[in-house]
């Protein structure tokens, strides 16, 4: 059961990334703050909001947070990959600056794990987060997940190596012997 805290709002919606979101996703891959604490190129360019529109940057499933009453989305959420012997998704996201402090990532990764439920492959959710992103690690924890310690890779944020943290969503207990 989901407490009243990390439930999810009608006002947030989750789809898949689509061509035609190449627009305001090259607007929001402007913002210092998604070029500092993410991995996308710099300068990004309307050419690379094309090719993550059409390749998802090599991820397994990219959504994007919407909300009805806004223009823009506000974001997106992606697995990048699921390990088949950890049953481990590794997700990573960002905000655009017009969606920030608006509950539109939290909402976004509850979503997340309710999808994920549903998927007999994935057994818990990480996240590799730089120690330093408070603002990241605040949404995180807000959606439920727990720190569980240093991460055994940095974060490469606007091109500099930095310390990171794990964060993980248990959804299922492993099943022994399988």
């Amino acid at each position: 059961m989901i407490s009243k805290q990390n439930s999810i709002s009608r006002n947030y919606s989750l789809r898949s990334l689509h061509l035609g979101d190449a627009d305001w996703v090259f607007e929001a891959c402007q913002d210092s703050e998604i070029q500092k604490w993410t991995e996308i190129p710099k300068p990004y360019t309307r050419d690379h909001a094309d090719g993550f529109t059409r390749t998802l940057a090599g991820d397994v499933e990219v959504w994007v947070i919407e909300s009805s009453s806004s223009e823009k989305p506000f974001g997106v959420i992606g697995v990048h990959s699921i390990n088949p012997v950890t049953r481990v998704a590794l997700i990573g996201y960002w905000i655009a600056p017009w969606g920030r402090k608006q509950g539109a990532m939290k909402n976004g990764l509850l979503q997340l794990i309710a999808k994920m439920k549903s998927r007999s492959e994935v057994g818990s959710i990480e996240a590799t987060i730089a120690e330093s992103n408070i603002a990241s690690r605040k949404s995180i924890e807000s959606a439920g997940f727990k720190l569980i310690g240093s991460a055994d890779r940095s974060c490469n944020c606007g091109g500099e190596e930095v310390s990171a943290v794990q964060y993980e969503y248990v959804l299922k207990a492993s099943l022994l012997g399988s």
